[in-house]
């Protein structure tokens, strides 16, 4: 690791004090000096006057703060794993091995520094409401499409949560909570208020934002700019995951056209770049992260709408939901929701990946079907296949009889699934369910925040329950699986250990004979 003192002593004094950039601050030392050493975290701390413990607190809670900017990282994340991730790693001697990298369509992948290999690539349709088929290079391109046109007239407040709400659109982070409401709840509250985009997407095989963000980033940004004047909120921000570096590039590119175009007068939207944790996009964990500590989630309520950034008002949304918006409020909320199928409203991207002839994102109507999304959109399935993960590592695990469930809360209730994130992972027969196990517990076990004790003992005891079981071996009787299960389940703070039962319980009950060992 090399650390360049003497760029140290120049960089300090022109970062800023604020404790609110304390992880912009790290970031641009771990880029223009070295990885944060306890020396570098101390000078920092002392410059910002903060207390050293604090800074230390934070820089050992980020995976990456630490870690060499050009370093080469491996991933092996449950898509990846499958398709020679470990013998990549193998192969890559100086690599470090990371959960996931958000690249889960050019499976196996790695990053050296910046650069993404193999090289980034996208398959994607031309759907009537996002677009991905055709990319917006610059600003003059998406505006030739009918882009600005509500920056350039604003809808009113009202009239857009009237068309959200007609449209029944609801976040697609994966929590699915209804935007006409949210809007609705941050417009009640007394300014000022912050407008937050949730770009922190990191559950394997989720790869939506990261395509809207490097095809039409402009989208995104019209509605986000939209939300901005509608709420007088004169500050905004756009929390970006560290790995997403083309996307990183688009947006800051797309920032600046903005602002050249007058579109941002009066209003400051920024990049806040994250440093390598997962439990970051949860929305809570987020603000706290922008505040300047461990990203750990609050108790809630009080919900974001009422005390968010800064302990004011905040509407955080997440990429792909702002980027429907101007399809909604252009067209209406009644011709959006017209757009699903089998009684669902309006259109999603789906992140599909794994054992299928095109891997990509692919915006199809919500209440398709994992067979028809495979073989309308992604080319069909390649191979024998073995189980399905429809939505994103917590939404499940599931046997070949669910490709043909609508992906739809209510189409995957009867298998005890959801549709998460609408990141679709098809995986062969060839890989056994009890490995996809073994891999989806080990993410959800290195990227617990630690800060509950279920969440924090329960992943990792499944985790290595599911790599004993590999093995022929139990770790625990299955009356002791239920009681973790349901512990993590009803008393965890945030999703992650809420939902990280669910393709335990899964994985049980489609495949029991993987389970003899554990008795019944």
């Amino acid at each position: 690791m090399t650390v360049d003192v003497l760029r140290l002593a120049t960089l300090l004094p022109e970062l800023p004090r604020s404790r609110t950039r304390l992880l912009d601050n790290l970031g641009r030392i771990r880029r223009e000096v070295g990885p944060i050493t306890m020396e570098l975290s101390d000078a920092l701390a002392d410059h910002m006057n903060i207390r050293r413990g604090e800074v230390h607190e934070v820089v050992s809670f980020y995976s990456f703060l630490q870690v060499p900017i050009d370093a080469k990282r491996v991933c092996t994340g449950p898509v990846c794993d499958c398709f020679g991730a470990r013998e990549l790693l193998a192969a890559t001697p100086d690599a470090i091995e990371v959960p996931c990298l958000g690249h889960c369509d050019l499976a196996p992948v790695m990053t050296h520094g910046d650069e993404i290999l193999p090289a980034v690539t996208h398959a994607a349709n031309d759907g009537p409401a996002i677009g991905l088929g055709r990319a917006d290079a610059t600003l003059a391109d998406y505006e030739a499409r009918g882009g600005l046109s509500l920056l350039r007239e604003p809808p009113s407040l009202e009239r857009i949560v009237e068309e959200l709400k007609a449209s029944g659109i609801t976040g697609y982070g994966g929590a699915g909570f209804p935007t006409g409401l949210k809007w609705e709840a941050v417009s009640r509250e007394p300014g000022p208020r912050y407008v937050v985009v949730n770009a922190d997407e990191g559950e394997p095989g989720t790869i939506k934002d990261r395509y809207v963000m490097e095809l039409r980033p402009h989208l995104m940004l019209e509605a986000t700019v939209l939300a901005m004047r509608v709420f007088d909120a004169s500050e905004g921000y756009i929390y970006l995951r560290e790995e997403y570096a083309t996307a990183r590039d688009r947006l800051l590119r797309a920032l600046s056209e903005l602002r050249d175009a007058g579109l941002l007068d009066g209003l400051t939207l920024e990049l806040v770049i994250g440093a390598g944790a997962y439990i970051a996009g949860e929305e809570t964990a987020m603000l706290e992260s922008m505040e300047g500590r461990r990203a750990m989630p609050r108790l809630k309520p009080p919900f974001p709408s009422q005390v968010g950034y800064l302990g004011r008002p905040t509407l955080i949304q997440n990429v792909e939901t702002l980027a429907h918006i101007p399809a909604i409020l252009r067209n209406g909320g009644a011709w959006w929701s017209a757009l699903g199928t089998r009684q669902a409203n309006g259109t999603r991207l789906w992140s599909v990946s794994g054992a299928v002839a095109r891997p990509g994102c692919y915006e199809a109507p919500n209440g398709i079907t994992t067979r028809e999304l495979v073989e309308e959109h992604a080319g069909g399935f390649s191979g024998d296949v073995g189980c399905v993960v429809p939505g994103g590592a917590a939404s499940g695990i599931l046997p070949l009889g669910a490709l043909d469930a609508p992906l739809t809360r209510d189409g995957l209730r009867d298998w005890n699934a959801g549709p998460g994130s609408a990141a679709v992972q098809v995986f062969p027969s060839a890989y056994s369910p009890l490995r996809l196990l073994a891999e989806t517990m080990r993410f959800f076990a290195e990227e617990s925040c630690q800060k509950c004790t279920p969440c924090r003992i329960g992943n990792r005891a499944l985790h290595h329950l599911a790599e004993e079981l590999e093995h022929g071996r139990a770790a625990m009787s299955r009356e002791k699986v239920d009681e973790w299960l349901l512990a993590m389940e009803k008393t965890s703070i945030c999703g992650l250990g809420q939902a990280s039962p669910y393709p335990v319980r899964n994985a049980m009950a489609e495949w029991p004979e993987l389970f003899a060992p554990l008795g019944t």
